[in-house]
């Protein structure tokens, strides 16, 4: 996870022939102001801005031959709805496949079937707590064609229809979906454990499927203010991908997109007021008969975010690092004959409001408190000692394989270039040539020292906690979850 996490943040596509932009251009066009000297763009890939402030990025890519991949990203998601809006965001987002001005009941449908274009696979579109994304991959690139899937993007972007019947159908279709999530234990018992650990966050009121109370206030007219306020150019991304030359991909943006015009100022967005109450230790129990025992260890934090890409980069590479090293001491527990554990893994998140790394434990049966204590002990011997020279040397050699890899890997088609190229435009992040992310690695992690990796994982490991939710088939003590972390029950794991 960690040194994939590393990986992800410096590997662009292999295989990827220059295009006629100057890569130099990238950073200006996505108000982004990196030194060329240490982060090359892939100059395979344009960039560039709309005189409505619309940000675009386009790519010649022939894998599969003929294929051309799109994808439009509206900047909102559920957590930027207003309390009587939420699910909002979920609920345009299924309006945009059989309500809009060109593509009204099913007509959209018709026309791609003959195409071999199908929903889901190659039609499709997701919201989570930040963003709206919309995708449509197609086997050819005809001119015919492409007007279709362009057509439509457009009509995503200011040409929905909000109608009683339409809502009301949307509205029943997430209603089935809540109750199929509801009717699943492990995905509400792990909702359980998420709401204790994010407690008062915003985040955690903010399930992109809203609330039974609020989707029943939804009506068109608040959905259309919804979408009048935050479908606008200046707060979207388009991306093309795909078998034709960059300028032809380029004009076609401009031609497409180039008179939508967003109107009134920009909306507010909701504040990014991460953790504030302290929270120390804090545990909770959860009995679940039907399901096997799962634990958490987490800490969630505000953003830190760095003001450039270098520092940036840096921070995801020191983040990976410690995460790497400190797995490999977990996977050294876990080979022992008396591990309470069978598995334990570290993730992180970034959320809006907050940055949540968690250690996410399967224990052995009846083993949760020792489990959960031992691994905060492992936890706290490295934030007490950090890691030794070789375990930073190991480190770094296994965070540099995983970029390796990723940049000797096979190419992407262009359905995976085209959303990984939007995703990384979104989270402000740049994509490189071949082997760029082998270079930039070396230059930014040349110099790291164990003193380093401890002081990158004091940065991060911060926040509130840490927070242990555990589900177990029989009941549990909180208390003596919460003494097993402050206990020290685990003092070495006989790293040298």
């Amino acid at each position: 996870m960690a040194a994939g996490l590393a990986a992800a943040a410096l590997a662009g596509p292999a295989g990827v022939r220059a295009a006629t932009a100057p890569a130099a251009d990238a950073p200006t066009a996505l108000g982004l102001a990196p030194d060329p000297q240490l982060v090359r763009w892939d100059p395979a890939i344009r960039y560039g801005v709309l005189p409505n402030g619309l940000r675009y990025a386009v790519q010649h890519n022939a894998t599969p031959k003929g294929a051309i991949s799109l994808r439009l990203s509206i900047s909102v998601g559920s957590f930027d709805e207003a309390d009587d809006e939420r699910g909002a965001a979920h609920m345009v987002e299924h309006l945009a496949f059989d309500d809009s001005k060109s593509f009204p009941a099913h007509q959209l449908d018709l026309i791609l079937a003959p195409l071999h274009v199908t929903f889901a696979r190659d039609r499709n579109a997701s919201s989570d707590l930040k963003q709206t994304a919309y995708q449509m991959d197609l086997p050819s690139a005809d001119a015919s064609e492409l007007d279709v899937a362009t057509k439509w993007l457009r009509d995503v972007a200011d040409g929905l229809t909000f109608t009683d019947a339409g809502v009301a159908r949307e509205r029943a279709a997430m209603e089935a979906e809540r109750k199929a999530r509801d009717a699943d234990d492990l995905r509400v018992m792990r909702a359980k454990m998420d709401a204790f650990a994010d407690a008062g966050l915003r985040t955690n009121a903010r399930f992109p499927l809203g609330a039974p109370q609020t989707l029943a206030a939804l009506t068109p007219a608040k959905l259309a203010a919804f979408y009048a306020r935050w479908y606008r150019p200046d707060n979207a991304v388009v991306v093309m991908v795909g078998d034709l030359p960059v300028d032809v991909l380029e004009q076609k943006v401009k031609a497409v997109f180039g008179d939508w015009q967003g109107s009134g100022p920009q909306p507010i967005r909701a504040p990014r007021d991460g953790p504030v109450t302290p929270r120390g230790p804090e545990a909770l129990a959860l009995t679940e008969p039907s399901l096997p025992s799962v634990a958490g260890l987490c800490r969630i934090a505000p953003l830190a975010d760095g003001p450039t890409v270098d520092e940036r980069l840096h921070a995801l590479l020191m983040r990976g690092l410690w995460e790497a090293i400190l797995q490999n001491r977990i996977s050294v527990l876990k080979s022992r004959k008396d591990a309470p554990f069978i598995e334990a893994t570290i993730s992180d998140e970034t959320r809006p409001d907050s940055q949540k790394t968690c250690v996410g434990i399967i224990p052995q049966p009846g083993q949760e408190v020792r489990a959960v204590g031992m691994i905060d002990a492992e936890i706290r011997r490295f934030a007490a000692e950090g890691p030794t020279v070789d375990e930073t040397d190991q480190g770094l050699e296994q965070v540099r394989a995983s970029v390796r890899l990723a940049v000797g890997g096979p190419a992407h088609d262009s359905r995976a270039r085209a959303t990984d190229l939007l995703f990384r435009i979104v989270d402000r992040l740049p994509q490189f040539s071949p082997r760029e992310g082998l270079r930039v690695f070396d230059v930014m992690m040349e110099d790291t020292t164990p003193a380093d990796v401890r002081a990158a994982f004091a940065r991060d490991w911060t926040g509130w906690g840490p927070l242990a939710p555990v589900s177990a088939p029989k009941p549990l003590s909180e208390q003596a979850l919460k003494t097993a972390m402050t206990s020290g029950e685990y003092k070495s794991t006989g790293a040298k």
